[in-house]
């Protein structure tokens, strides 16, 4: 049994090592999709953790129905998933250029629509905004208490695109 023992490992070892240096190649391949095969090459669980620093959307309403909206008032993020997943397909469409006006119309009309009840028109904005998590972290028990809203903390710095539920497209 021993002997049986020794002469697996025996093999095992270059077999392992032969496996390795032939996975090697594979990395510049592997690594275009944004794939790792742990453990033949580096394992960078945690690389795409944000800093103190993240990116989020917003769907921000600028006018109902020709009058305009005091202050900034984001739609989403809103407490409902459905609706960030909605905001999330959606800019992703527009970022690809796949099927942005279609999308946002089949998308997110109804979600804006159904939020301000019996308006006709409504114009409204994606944007791209940072939040520093410090401040999130700094306010947590007003979030929680729901003092403050997690947009209270965005800081806009990209617009998406800006649309008109009668017109469409306006920027």
């Amino acid at each position: 049994m021993t002997r049986n023992r020794y002469q697996l490992i025996k093999l095992l070892i270059p077999v392992s090592l032969a496996l390795y240096i032939v996975m090697i190649p594979m990395n510049f391949v592997i690594e275009e999709e944004h794939t790792e095969v742990f453990p033949f090459f580096s394992w960078r669980l945690f690389d795409n953790v944000p800093g103190w620093e993240t990116t989020e959307y917003g769907l921000i309403v600028h006018s109902i129905d020709g009058d305009e909206v005091d202050g900034t008032h984001y739609l989403i993020p809103s407490n409902n998933v459905r609706d960030w997943k909605a905001l999330i397909l959606a800019v992703k469409a527009c970022v690809k250029d796949i099927d942005c006006d279609e999308t946002i119309a089949e998308v997110l009309y109804p979600i804006v629509m159904q939020s301000v009840g019996d308006a006709k028109t409504v114009e409204f904005s994606i944007i791209k905004a940072r939040i520093d998590l410090h401040d999130i972290q700094n306010n947590i028990q007003d979030i929680a208490a729901q003092k403050v809203r997690k947009t209270d903390f965005f800081q806009p710095h990209t617009l998406i695109g800006s649309w008109n539920t009668q017109i469409g497209r306006i920027r």
